[in-house]
């Protein structure tokens, strides 16, 4: 199966590049396709977007019509990746879904909310933090309730002794260390990391237990 990842940037792109080729199961492949950050999903979702907004929801009603029309869904499959932020998800995933609605035929696709940002997938994993970062503060982090909106990015950020925000820099560190493991022992504290894992194995056709 082939993927079609949409995210929102430069830091998610690297995140997606460095940690799907090792979760995906051999014989898959993926192309990760950024955009110019989250952008707003319009309200019409038949409205032609404004080629000046290059966002990921600006732009997503019209590749969701495009990707029904061009890819073979027996052979070719869509994850759209945003982060919520402010936004309420289930709302949020409701209009995803009635834009989807409008594309005939429409393509085999995966939405993905990350709770509050995709920096809580890497708090979920102190290990590849440490892996990482071994000058990590693990302390900074003990109130932390995960998947929280709490300012993620932020958190993330005094855990590591960062003293600048260096989002790709961080996912370029992170990937290589990200585990894979999404049930057992050593599965992610995220349950939004762990619900994403087993999406994505059904989004490529294999069996989940």
């Amino acid at each position: 199966m082939r993927l079609h990842v949409l995210v929102e940037g430069d830091s998610e792109e690297a995140l997606m590049h460095g940690w799907l080729r090792r979760f995906l199961p051999p014989g898959h492949s993926f192309v990760v396709i950024r955009h110019r950050g989250k952008g707003k999903l319009s309200r019409d979702p038949l409205q032609v977007p404004d080629i000046r907004r290059e966002g990921l929801l600006d732009q997503l009603p019209a590749k969701l019509r495009a990707y029904g029309k061009s890819l073979d869904p027996a052979t070719d499959r869509v994850l759209i990746l945003v982060d919520a932020h402010d936004d309420p998800c289930r709302e949020l995933k409701q209009r995803m879904i009635a834009a989807l609605e409008q594309c005939h035929p429409r393509p085999f696709v995966l939405f993905w909310i990350a709770i509050e940002e995709t920096e809580a997938f890497y708090l979920g994993d102190p290990a590849a933090i440490r892996r990482a970062f071994p000058q990590a503060r693990f302390q900074r982090m003990k109130s932390y309730v995960q998947d929280s909106v709490c300012g993620t990015w932020e958190l993330f950020q005094r855990v590591i002794g960062a003293t600048v925000e260096d989002k790709v820099g961080w996912a370029e560190s992170m990937a290589p260390h990200l585990g894979t493991e999404w049930q057992g022992k050593n599965a992610n504290r995220s349950p939004s990391f762990c619900q994403l894992c087993r999406g994505l194995l059904r989004l490529a056709g294999e069996p989940v237990d």
